[in-house]
């Protein structure tokens, strides 16, 4: 649904016009006027109201599609489609592949973080989301697919950093464990062994999390969650396909570059 009360903040303009049509409605999405799911103006409209040419706004349109803030639907018009961990993590993509960071890096800042969120969870963990680790616990142990493994990582250590009730936290969390993740199954090759073989022997220390973060002790969940973490950066960096990267680029870049290439952060 279109807001009609909406307007563009200038109708004149000077310099790039396709800029400033880009500018004034990525402001007005990042404000809210624009809500997730709502629909644009149409062309027509936007051309209308800004004064500007069919072509201009259909180069604003293209680079809020390139910048993950709407969808075009042929047919239907363009929508709305940002949040916040799909803006941070374009932001974060973008960063990590021009100053060329790699894994070592990555994953240093994640075990940071994860420390942080367990020392908060600690604190501030409601009982539904220690029942949601213990239960992604369960899960890594009894997982039958190749998909059920990394899955439940994913939701054990997203429910830890969604516990610390800081919602920037949260989304760094999510988006570096992504990475971890996807590195871990490219390395591991993804197959349900691979998996059971490396992930589920670090269950032992992802309980004493879980019991650390159960028990409101604030330093042991700290030091568990950095124990948990020192321990699955020496398992990654044991993977075969970790060794023979590392021969050729000790920060498996090319390996990272084509995880951070991929569309579904």
């Amino acid at each position: 649904m279109t807001h009609l009360r909406w307007q563009p903040t200038k109708r004149s303009v000077r310099g790039n016009a396709a800029e400033h049509v880009h500018g004034d409605l990525r402001d007005a999405i990042l404000s809210g006027q624009f809500a997730k799911g709502s629909r644009l103006p149409t062309e027509k409209q936007l051309a209308e109201s800004y004064g500007v040419s069919g072509p201009t706004v259909r180069e604003a349109i293209r680079g809020l599609t390139t910048a993950r803030l709407i969808e075009v639907r042929h047919g239907s018009g363009a929508y709305v489609t940002a949040d916040s961990d799909q803006l941070l993590a374009v932001s974060l993509n973008s960063l990590i592949r021009v100053e060329r960071i790699g894994a070592t890096e990555i994953l240093g800042v994640l075990g940071a973080l994860h420390a942080y969120a367990a020392e908060r969870a600690a604190a501030t963990a409601s009982d539904d989301e220690i029942a949601r680790m213990q239960r992604a616990v369960h899960a890594i142990a009894a997982a039958s697919t190749a998909d059920a493994i990394p899955d439940a990582l994913v939701d054990f250590l997203g429910t830890l950093a969604n516990a610390a009730g800081n919602p920037l936290l949260a989304a760094l969390c999510r988006f570096l464990t992504r990475v971890q993740v996807d590195l871990t199954g490219e390395l591991c090759g993804g197959t349900l062994q691979g998996w059971r073989e490396t992930a589920v022997p670090m269950n032992a220390k992802r309980q004493r999390l879980v019991d650390a973060i159960r028990s409101r002790d604030a330093d042991g969940a700290r030091v568990a969650a950095l124990t948990y973490h020192a321990q699955s950066i020496k398992v990654i960096g044991a993977l075969p396909r970790a060794r023979t990267a590392r021969t050729a680029d000790p920060r498996l870049s090319d390996l990272l570059g084509s995880l951070l290439r991929r569309t579904d952060f």
